[in-house]
């Protein structure tokens, strides 16, 4: 009944999230660049379709003068996306394996500011996913009327989101799959919306003023102020949410992927620049005024298309890539935590790759603390945004000052021209961050300054954790030879009977080998000497870390090495205990699991409970015997000087 119901269980669980990739076929997951274009370029895409009415918002202060700088404004963005784009390029080129902003700043500027890089990616790629979405959802309330009361439009985010999880969770290429017919439609449809709008204009001499739509706003100041134009240059650059993604997720690039991901961030920073030229010259020139429910893209698709096909097929893209743009974070984010992961300031499951070859505790992650934003801010894109796009340029920043502080002190090869540019992007992207913080302050930006530093702690305190976890289990010399006696004082006792008399079989499922599994190994060895090691070899790296400490300790229990292509660390141990049992040759067979106890109920968040889950799993078994063999850590006073050692792995 339990293989049954198993069987069951895998079934549906291959027609909810596909079949298990072998990690062998980990290549065959990965995107190219077409593939890249929707998966980590929709949240870009999406941002320069409403980066026009940012800045007409803050131009129009100043009247209809505000006309005769848009195109103004949208060139010094260009230049800034430029400079991003090189400072981005030589992140991927320095570092194949990803990270970005996390990366660069750790290594050139200190662990301090790549943990608030880390940090304010984490927020942005989660206000991201609640804005995104929520705005889709606001969007459509004209169209269905049932989903304004907030209770459905809060559950019609939450649903929309939960979505995304699962189309992310089913890999890289499901997504990009899904996604690239409306990406590239819309794309396709906005270029046909450009270039229609110029040739009417330029080649038909079309007189703008006779077609524009709306009233000007009137104005508030007197005359154009270096304020306005600041304000405005910061309002245009949210067309630049996404664009760090691309480096953070390098990894999930076929090979070459390092040059994958500079081609597709050179195609994003294509479109991105052309579309938002595009979009506020022709708004300026027809001299639109944004409103709420009634945009500048709407209004273009109005003007130039009228309501014939090519209006429609642009507002619905338009709204479908709103939706869309979340699935940049779930590309991004998942990525960028298991980067944290490997250097120990996340928790070490968020390292671990699923059964599609994606990181899948990170999709969970963000599935649920974006849909809990969204239950707290009652799906309200107003009350959320003004926390959205600070946390892409404090990225910005810091990475390019990590540049340039690393450029100005090694002076390579054209230092002085990667120098400026560096210097350029970071300290524009200050400015624009410095701008951003002091106009959205009293609308909510404060909570962002009150949750990084909050999250900087974090990290350092689970970094922490583990260094200390990971001192105390270390096999010392001292753990080494009492083993070794341990097993000779047993091997003497034991001298006059043969392995064969000993009917009992004990086996010890090992991750690495430390003092747990010393521990664990003793306790085996003196009930039996039948005792066998067993590691599921899911991570290669890992797998031959542990055989080459096996070797260098002379630990004489037999390790047994089982291939986990799929790295289902339970399925596969549970397979091997079976074909124990089944071979007959023992009367009872004891499955010893190591327990580390943690010194805090709440550390155990931090360890991925697989020895739990094989205890649960093993109670269905009527046949084998469970154990756990607790390690308590010793007790000892903590040193300032801890915290500055280096993670083991």
């Amino acid at each position: 009944m339990g293989n049954n119901n198993r069987l069951l269980w895998l079934k549906l669980r291959t027609f909810i999230f596909g079949d298990p990739l072998a990690t062998q076929n980990a290549e065959d997951s990965k995107v190219g660049v077409l593939g890249g274009v929707p998966v980590f370029g929709s949240d870009i895409i999406s941002s320069e379709g409403y980066a026009p009415d940012e800045i007409l918002y803050v131009l129009l202060l100043a009247g209809s003068l505000g006309y005769a700088y848009v195109l103004k404004i949208s060139i010094a963005i260009v230049l800034l996306v430029i400079s991003i784009f090189l400072v981005y390029r030589k992140a991927i080129q320095k570092y194949p394996e990803g990270g970005g902003s996390y990366t660069i700043a750790k290594a050139y500027l200190g662990e301090n500011f790549g943990l608030i890089a880390g940090a304010s990616l984490t927020l942005d790629y989660i206000l991201t996913v609640a804005v995104s979405v929520s705005s889709a959802i606001e969007n459509l309330t004209g169209i269905f009327p049932w989903l304004a009361p907030t209770e459905h439009k809060v559950l019609a985010d939450c649903l929309v989101i939960m979505f995304m999880a699962w189309v992310n969770l089913r890999g890289l290429k499901e997504s990009a799959r899904l996604f690239s017919v409306p990406v590239y439609l819309y794309i396709s449809t906005l270029a046909l919306l450009i270039g229609t709008g110029l040739v009417e204009i330029l080649v038909h001499g079309v007189t703008p003023e006779a077609v524009a739509t709306g009233h000007i706003a009137v104005s508030s100041v007197s005359g154009m102020t270096w304020f306005i134009l600041a304000r405005a240059f910061a309002g245009g650059t949210t067309a630049l949410t996404g664009f760090e993604a691309v480096s953070n997720g390098v990894t999930a690039f076929k090979n070459p992927a390092q040059k994958r991901a500079i081609h597709t961030l050179l195609i994003l920073g294509i479109i991105v620049s052309l579309g938002l030229i595009g979009l506020t010259y022709l708004a300026g020139a027809y001299h639109l005024v944004p409103d709420e429910g009634n945009t500048v893209l709407n209004q273009l698709g109005l003007i130039i298309f009228g309501k014939t096909i090519p209006y429609f097929v642009l507002m619905g893209t338009a709204a479908a890539i709103l939706v869309i743009a979340s699935s940049t974070p779930y590309a991004g984010l998942p990525i960028l935590l298991s980067l944290m992961a490997r250097d120990g300031y996340t928790p070490r499951y968020f390292k671990n790759l699923g059964d599609r070859l994606v990181y899948s505790a990170g999709i969970w992650t963000l599935f649920f603390v974006s849909s809990l934003l969204i239950v707290v801010f009652q799906g309200d894109t107003h009350t959320m945004l003004p926390l959205y796009a600070i946390g892409v340029f404090i990225s910005f920043t810091l990475t390019g000052t990590g540049l340039a502080k690393h450029v100005w002190q090694t002076k390579g090869e054209k230092w002085k021209s990667d120098f400026v540019i560096f210097c350029f992007g970071g300290i524009v992207s200050f400015l624009v961050l410095l701008i951003f913080i002091i106009t959205k302050f009293t609308q909510g930006a404060w909570i962002i300054l009150v949750i990084m530093p909050f999250l900087v702690l974090m990290f350092r305190g689970i970094r922490y954790i583990y260094q200390s976890e990971i001192r105390d289990v270390e096999v010392t010399m001292e753990a080494s030879e009492s083993f070794h006696r341990h097993v000779i004082k047993l091997k003497r006792r034991r001298a006059h009977a043969e392995l064969i008399d000993y009917r009992n079989k004990v086996i010890v499922p090992v991750y690495d080998l430390n003092l747990i599994v010393l521990k664990t190994l003793k306790y085996a060895y003196a009930l039996t000497p039948q005792v066998t090691a067993v590691h599921i070899a899911s991570d290669p790296t890992r797998t031959a870390k542990l055989l080459k400490h096996w070797a260098e300790h002379h630990i004489e229990i037999p390790l047994e090495i089982v291939e986990s292509p799929y790295r289902a660390t339970v399925h596969d141990f549970l397979n091997y205990v079976d074909k124990v049992e089944k071979n007959g040759n023992f009367d009872t067979i004891t499955v010893a699991i190591p327990e580390y106890v943690p010194e805090k109920l709440w550390h155990n968040f931090l360890h991925n409970q697989t020895g739990q889950l094989m205890k649960l799993m093993l109670l269905f078994r009527k046949n084998i015997l469970v154990t756990s063999v607790p390690y308590h850590p010793v007790l000892k006073e903590a040193h300032p000087a801890d915290l500055k050692l280096e993670l083991k792995r």
